[in-house]
């Protein structure tokens, strides 16, 4: 359920808003075409960071697809990392 309204939520900053640009569109478009479920801008957009969500064991062959057909159609290099969410900051004992 999560993966559509990521997909619903970019269009909305790209449509809306109009913070996305080409080369994050495109990235977006690459993720979820490489298996992401969804996968939208972040941060300030214009030409930031895009965060997609994927199955845990399918995390580096998307990450690696989509970045190797990122540079393919645009010449740009992007790096990527894999990240798991976790319970969040809490008080240690």
């Amino acid at each position: 359920m999560l993966g559509p309204l990521l997909l619903a939520s970019h269009a909305s900053l790209r449509d809306d808003y109009e913070v996305s640009t080409p080369e994050l569109d495109l990235l977006v478009e690459l993720l979820v075409e490489c298996g992401a479920a969804g996968a939208r801008l972040t941060g300030a957009g214009f030409g930031g960071c895009v965060v997609a969500l994927t199955q845990r064991n399918h995390a580096d062959d998307v990450l690696a697809k989509a970045t190797r057909r990122y540079q393919a159609a645009t010449g740009i290099e992007p790096s990527g990392f894999v990240a798991r969410a976790v319970d969040g900051a809490r008080r240690v004992e």
